[in-house]
């Protein structure tokens, strides 16, 4: 399954959370400073809803930058490269496939040589 993002989908956090943990995700809020990190992946599948802010995803396999902001869903399956820019930071409702206490150190991990 490839990364997905749709736009214009704007919900508030009390109805992002909803959706997220209707799919069986486990679910927090994160505020997220300015970023700007390299290609990483996870070990967790992960959606989330971005509330306010911006930010530039890439999709490193397709080669596409996405401009995102609130409203905008992104849906990244365990394993595939991305990285993320923000000259503001943005929060998000984060929903995954494991709990945080499960996401082990690091988070982001290295591409695969």
């Amino acid at each position: 399954m490839p990364i997905a993002i749709h736009h214009n989908n704007k919900l508030s956090e009390e109805e992002a959370t909803r959706e997220l943990q209707a799919q069986g995700l486990h679910t927090m809020t994160l505020t997220v400073d300015p970023v700007q990190n390299t290609a990483h992946w996870h070990h967790f599948d992960a959606q989330f809803h971005i509330l306010s802010g911006d930010l530039e995803f890439t999709d490193v396999a397709a080669d596409v930058r996405h401009k995102c902001g609130a409203g905008s869903l992104v849906s990244v399956p365990s394993g595939l490269l991305h990285s993320e820019r923000s000259a503001q930071g943005y929060t998000i409702v984060l929903g995954t496939s494991v709990p945080a206490e499960d996401f082990g150190d690091p988070v982001n991990l290295p591409p695969k040589e």
